[in-house]
């Protein structure tokens, strides 16, 4: 049963860790592609500075008027003639004026605009081209200018090499190549031996991309031959195009690193666990081996020796077999009697501390197979009490005492680990919370450690409210968790409940009305301003990534918003942190179920009831309780049995019937049938997994285990109900 656990944690735990190496592959592209879009609009910034500087020289008055000596040292001071050069041209491409050249000097035509380029862009950019001065790869800007009335062109030219300064003032990580193409998929600048491979055209792969998009994200191979994956964007207003190739062995790398990382801890965690139960185990087996071993000598004649093993259930037996193996030197027909009655309680106690012992073992893997336990307790207890009734002996009811609180200890941390395994669904009810938070508070003394100094406080008159008591369990203990861990193990947690009265406007996120306010608060590191506006946004957290799921805070915001209200935060840094979970007053009364104790033991019933039950045990002994307190009881094993039963005539006064049974109907189907079929006939619901209950009808609920005399009482009160119904309208149909 071990394994069956632990191979389905340990697929999900492949699963997981090949959704973070997916996680951290597309987070790599992300920045990609924040990075390659700030380098297009820098690489356009640098042909923004060369356009202003054209501009500021087109309302140069010397140019303006045509004297051009006089306006070629002007350009040729601001040019800085060793790199850079301005050019004066004619609209058919003749350079008029070079700033690289001497005034006078004859000039051809310039080769950076030769073929003509659109001018549907902001600037007017040319293409790489090699410069007929110095045979450098150059580019150039240029703007339309007047000169004594006719149109010319003014341009700016730079060698390729000064964009490499894009790189150097924005450094890119290891790893990863930077690429500034220009209109026609040349090189300009590299990251990477930009002095060989200036000029080279992209692949043919990445050519079609840009063709086809201003931004994008592409498979491709670089210059040198290295499989990379590419992310690339266009520059508004230039026209050039900037990309990163991103090596796929180091984004493969990097996901492999991820993947491992979550799938060793949770090996770990399964070892650990694996660890532990083959410990319990361990713990349980060896007494139980003892007991046994006890008793056989014990039938063959031997004496047993009393033994302490820590279990109080094993050991009162191991008492109970020295006490008969010294009373057997009396009279053998005594000793006999004695041996049977000894051996007899010996089984019954081994069976009674195996199911006790596999419910903790199996209770602390999961919540999730927890109610399977309750119909094991619901035989123990209506054993108990029957036993209680048929036995004499004043030590004897003392111990049968103890069995029982024994065994309704065990209901409750059953039904702990059902809400903490999540495995009941989604029922609203109106609760107590003076009695449910003090034994949650339980709980979370255990989940936070003892290093936690735990404070609770619920006012008396605590108002009611209307809301899933599960999900209000779970919620609670997600804050008590996020407070331990805010608090690295060690500090004062607060938990309180109280009733509070909320004005108009009083609060900015609290509507008016009346509230019973839970809060909890926790001495921690605190919050910033930006971790509180999303502290109650699903999947974000501020614990180190595999530290949290980021859905806890998200449940609290949730359970309060589906009853109406609305949770808050408040924190500072160093000083702590409190949430409050605001649930509105509820006007309904809340269900009390009656208790054992409250009920007269020496009530006496009557009335035919039919009980449905499909394990043997719970219903051989709860017909056996039954029928000891006066009721006449009919048994059916599945629904549809019980239905058939109905149909063929049999009359019962009130219907007992668990909810999960094999055959094509539940107990909810059942009562919801009978609801139909017979309106007025009483049903009462048991189960230790309510499934499906709020499909139900408004049908009676008790929870497994159960008191045999709670039951009593709420059968004959279904029975009472049915009656009455039936005195109004005598025209409907009963039993």
């Amino acid at each position: 049963m071990v394994w069956l656990m632990v191979l389905p944690t340990l697929l999900l735990s492949v699963i997981a860790g090949l959704a973070v190496s997916r996680t951290e592959r597309r987070a790599v592209v992300n920045a990609a592609l924040e990075t390659v879009e700030a380098l297009s609009l820098v690489t356009d910034r640098e042909m923004a500075v060369r356009t202003a500087m054209l501009q500021a020289l087109s309302v140069s008055p010397s140019l303006q008027e045509g004297r051009l000596r006089d306006f070629h040292r002007e350009a040729s001071r601001l040019a800085d003639g060793v790199t850079n050069t301005i050019v004066l041209l004619a609209p058919d491409g003749q350079q008029l004026l070079n700033t690289r050249l001497p005034f006078g000097e004859p000039l051809g035509r310039s080769p950076a605009f030769a073929s003509g380029m659109p001018d549907q862009r902001r600037f007017i950019v040319s293409d790489l081209f090699r410069g007929p001065v110095d045979d450098r790869y150059t580019f150039a800007v240029r703007i339309p200018v007047m000169v004594q009335g006719r149109p010319m062109l003014l341009g700016y030219g730079s060698p390729a090499s000064e964009l490499q300064q894009i790189f150097r003032d924005q450094p890119l990580p290891a790893g990863w190549l930077g690429v500034v193409l220009d209109g026609q998929s040349r090189v300009v600048a590299r990251t990477r031996d930009p002095e060989q491979r200036v000029g080279q055209v992209a692949s043919e792969t990445l050519r079609r991309a840009i063709a086809s998009s201003d931004r994008g994200v592409v498979d491709s191979k670089t210059l040198d031959g290295v499989p990379v994956f590419t992310v690339f964007s266009r520059a508004p207003d230039s026209g050039w195009v900037v990309l990163i190739g991103l090596e796929q062995s180091e984004l493969a790398h990097s996901g492999l690193a991820a993947f491992g990382l979550t799938l060793a801890l949770s090996v770990g965690f399964i070892l650990i666990t694996v660890g532990i139960v083959r410990r319990m185990a361990r713990d349980i087996v060896e007494p139980l081996q003892h007991l046994s071993e006890d008793a056989v000598r014990l039938g063959s004649g031997e004496t047993v020796r009393d033994r302490f093993t820590g279990l109080s259930e094993i050991d009162t037996v191991h008492h109970a077999l020295a006490t008969a193996s010294l009373e057997r030197a009396g009279s053998e027909h005594r000793l006999r009697a004695e041996v049977e009655a000894a051996v007899t309680q010996a089984r019954q106690a081994h069976q009674a501390a195996l199911r006790s012992q596999k419910l903790e073992a199996l209770g602390r893997l999961t919540g999730g197979i927890a109610h399977d336990f309750n119909n094991l307790l619901q035989t123990m207890t209506t054993g108990l009490d029957l036993a209680r009734r048929l036995n004499s002996e004043p030590r004897g009811d003392a111990a049968l005492a103890a069995c029982q609180r024994a065994t309704g200890r065990a209901a409750q941390l059953t039904r702990q680990l059902l809400a903490f395994g999540r495995q009941q669904v989604g029922h609203e009810a109106v609760i107590d919370l003076r009695r449910q938070l003090p034994e949650l508070m339980e709980l979370v003394t255990g989940a936070v450690g003892s290093a936690v100094e735990l404070h609770a406080s619920v006012d008396d008159a605590l108002w009611p409210v209307k809301t899933d008591p599960v999900q209000l369990e779970l919620a609670v203990l997600n804050l008590a968790l996020n407070a331990r861990d805010a608090m690295h193990g060690r500090g004062r947690l607060s938990v309180t409940a109280a009733n509070c009265t909320v004005g108009p406007d009083a609060l900015p996120d609290v509507p008016a009305g009346d509230y019973v306010c839970i809060r909890v608060i926790d001495t921690g590191d605190g919050m910033n301003a930006e971790q509180i506006s999303r502290a109650f946004e699903p999947f974000f957290t501020t614990k180190p990534v595999g530290q949290g799921s980021g859905l806890g805070l998200a449940q609290v915001y949730a359970l309060a918003k589906s009853a109406g209200g609305v949770a808050t935060i408040h924190s500072q840094l160093g000083l702590g942190t409190e949430v409050a979970v605001w649930l509105p007053r509820s006007t309904e009364r809340w269900d009390a179920t009656p208790a054992a104790d409250s009920a007269d033991p020496a009530r006496r019933y009557n009335g035919r009831v039919m009980l449905v039950e499909d394990e043997t045990s719970v219903r051989e002994l709860t017909a056996q309780a039954l029928e000891a307190l006066g009721f006449e009881v009919v048994t059916a094993p599945t629904a549809d049995q019980a239905l058939d039963l109905l149909r063929g005539g049999t009359a019962v006064d009130v219907v007992l019937s668990d909810i999960v049974m094999p055959g094509t109907r539940s107990g909810v189907d059942l009562a919801r049938t009978l609801r139909v079929l017979k309106p007025t006939l009483a049903v009462v619901l048991a189960s230790g997994h309510p499934v499906r209950i709020e499909e139900a009808p408004d049908v009676p609920l008790v929870a497994k285990p159960y008191e045999i005399q709670a039951v009593a009482a709420r059968l004959a009160e279904a029975m009472n109900q049915a009656g009455a119904a039936r005195a109004v309208d005598p025209a409907t149909p009963g039993t």
